[in-house]
């Protein structure tokens, strides 16, 4: 699993690729807010950072948005790629 930055018009927006499954969430703030109901600063602090460059921050990401939205194996194929979007 991993988060794919797509930078669209100066914002930036996140997929999460889950497997062969591709997650379109929306705008990085948005995102946190509306769907995940968290600050993004409190989000860093909880996967250690917020440097996005950084793999190894990228993969925590992932598995934070992965665990607070109940996405398994064994359920992610029962989601359409836009049900987690924040737009």
């Amino acid at each position: 699993m991993n988060i794919v930055i797509v930078r669209n018009n100066g914002a930036h927006d996140w997929v999460l690729e889950f497997g062969k499954k591709s997650f379109y969430l929306g705008q990085d703030i948005k995102f946190c807010r509306r769907v995940l109901g968290m600050e993004p600063s409190y989000i860093a602090s909880e996967i250690g950072g917020k440097d996005l460059t950084n793999p190894a921050i990228k993969k925590k990401l992932a598995k934070f948005i992965c665990r607070e939205l109940n996405i398994t194996k064994e359920n992610a194929n029962q989601y359409n790629p836009w049900d987690f979007c924040a737009q």
